[in-house]
């Protein structure tokens, strides 16, 4: 019987079988969460740097302060 997931891993072919599946969920997961979270290549300009570097923090990550200079900017354009 071939191994599936959920079966005990018993033969050195029921390991070859495990490794292959868990290789496999690992690279579906790790497209799923790609989709999920686009990624944006950006080289800010020394101003910008500047701007970003003065509100990162102990709390806040670069991520965070660039989705908060980008609400901010949207919220005045409404």
């Amino acid at each position: 019987m071939k191994w599936k997931p959920g079966m005990r891993v018993v033969t050195a072919e029921d390991v070859a079988a495990w490794q292959a599946w868990k290789k496999e969920s690992k690279l579906a997961s790790q497209r799923h969460r790609r989709t999920q979270y686009p990624r944006i290549d950006y080289y800010p300009s020394k101003e910008a740097r500047a701007v970003i570097l003065s509100r990162v923090g102990r709390w806040a990550g670069y991520a965070s302060v660039i989705d908060s200079i980008i609400l901010e900017w949207a919220s005045g354009i409404k």
